[in-house]
């Protein structure tokens, strides 16, 4: 089996942090170090317009014959970098021929650059700023050119140049870069640290998760249990939904199978007492077995429609109630042969419900099977019509129900009375029906001494 690269979220994440990270660290580094480098350079220029501010400052026009034929300037400088030989910065002047009149006390032992070659162009009362390779090294470059006016406003230009070496800047920037880099990989060691932590932390839920569905899976519990983060318990709300309705459908199909064997008791109850009776010619014996198999086709049929899809509300299907009860009078009466029971049916003229013929043979068949099963000597079925609702009263004259075990009796697997044979499934069939229609079951006592099951469907009123 093949198993799938970085299937954990951690190391996803991490992985994705891990790629990421170095990235944005390197941008930002890039970044700062082109504003850090940015500054120095403002910085430079702002050191080396000073410089040249301050030559021009002291320099003094040398004239004869009313000309100017050059500069004089001071034996020394205020500035100390001024008059230190090889110091690093550097004061020129050149005339108009681009040849150097003066220079700088720091410059005593260089040989002066030509003009020509630190500066392609100029242009006069502008500061200009350039780099150049001297000896070898990088200068930061500064030049000024003045026309200086002589007595009759003849102009006469000279150049006042300022060179400055590089070594600190770059040694500045360098020691910069050292530091920044080092903090940078400092401070992307660190955040993989504590996203690490962080992605532990923020995905602890999950193991809670994990482990609350183990316990289910154990059967501890039969569902998730636990407080989990928002993000989670939406997910879990609706693992729960699926967990019961899963639950609610084996509870269904097992409920299905136990009404289906408890539908054919009566079926087969019928050829039983046929067959033990044996006074029933063949022909008779055969249409009842005839009968009696096809409504346990019929039976199974319905059981398994109900296992799978659930009752239908609002169902516009009209079943007459008349021909159900005889059908069912007519079977209990062989089932229950040997009790020699009194039959009443009363029923109104249009007992007509909304609801499917095989529900109803199924409700009323539990009702009669009950009452038959625990009358004495008489049982009755009446029905009337309330409003847009058929009552039918089915009552026995047995011992009854006492009122406190109205409700207890209709759930499922409940009996009152374990000397007879059953399962105490039929009147939670029959109560189960009667609330998928939205009717109503109720059980009070008989007039004819035991109980009476009350059931209130709805009807449809009839196309006529």
């Amino acid at each position: 089996m093949r198993v799938a690269r970085f299937s954990s979220i951690a190391s996803r994440l991490l992985l994705a942090s891990a790629l990421l990270l170095p990235l944005f660290l390197g941008l930002t580094g890039f970044f700062l170090d082109r504003a850090f480098e940015n500054s120095l350079e403002v910085a430079e220029r702002s050191r080396l317009r000073g410089h040249v501010n301050l030559l021009m400052s002291v320099a003094e026009p040398d004239s004869k014959n009313s000309r100017i034929v050059g500069l004089r300037l001071p034996v020394t400088l205020s500035e100390a970098d001024f008059e230190h030989p090889n110091s690093g910065l550097y004061g020129y002047v050149f005339d108009s021929q681009e040849k150097a009149v003066w220079h700088s006390n720091s410059a005593a032992l260089n040989k002066p650059p030509k003009y020509n070659s630190i500066a392609k162009s100029d242009t006069p009362g502008k500061m200009l700023f350039s780099t150049k390779t001297l000896d070898n090294q990088l200068h930061f470059i500064a030049r000024y050119t003045v026309n200086w006016e002589d007595a009759r406003g003849n102009p006469t230009p000279f150049h006042f140049v300022v060179v400055h070496s590089a070594q600190e800047y770059q040694a500045e920037l360098k020691a910069y870069r050292n530091e920044l880099w080092r903090w940078l990989g400092a401070a992307g060691i660190f955040l993989l640290i504590a996203q690490t932590l962080i992605l532990r932390w923020g995905l602890r839920p999950l193991g809670k998760l994990a482990q609350a569905l183990k316990a289910m899976q154990s059967g501890d519990t039969s569902n998730i249990e636990g407080e989990h983060p928002k993000e989670l318990q939406k997910i879990v709300n609706n693992l729960n939904q699926v967990l019961e309705r899963e639950q609610a459908l084996r509870l269904r199909y097992r409920n299905s199978l136990a009404d289906l064997a408890h539908s054919l008791k009566t079926p087969l109850a019928v050829l039983q007492s046929k067959l033990v009776d044996g006074g029933a010619s063949d022909g008779e014996l055969q249409q009842i077995a005839s009968e009696q198999v096809a409504r346990m086709n019929q039976v199974v049929t319905y059981q398994l429609q109900r296992a799978v899809s659930s009752q239908q509300k609002g169902t516009f299907r009209r079943t007459r109630i008349e021909p159900i009860a005889q059908r069912l009078f007519s079977a209990m009466q062989k089932v229950y042969a040997q009790k020699r029971m009194e039959q009443e049916l009363d029923l109104a003229p249009n007992s007509i419900v909304a609801g499917d013929e095989q529900d109803v043979m199924e409700l009323l068949g539990n009702l009669l099977e009950n009452a038959f099963k625990y009358g004495n000597k008489q049982v009755r079925m009446r029905s009337q019509v309330t409003g847009n609702f058929l009552q039918i009263d089915i009552e026995d004259d047995g011992p009854g129900v006492p009122e406190d075990q109205t409700e207890r009796i209709l759930e499922r697997g409940q009996r009152l009375d374990t000397s007879i044979p059953g399962q105490g499934i039929g009147l939670t069939v029959a109560a189960e029906i009667v609330r998928s229609y939205e009717g109503n079951i109720s059980i009070h006592r008989s007039e004819l001494g035991g109980a009476c099951f009350s059931v209130t469907l709805p009807i449809l009123p009839s196309s006529d």
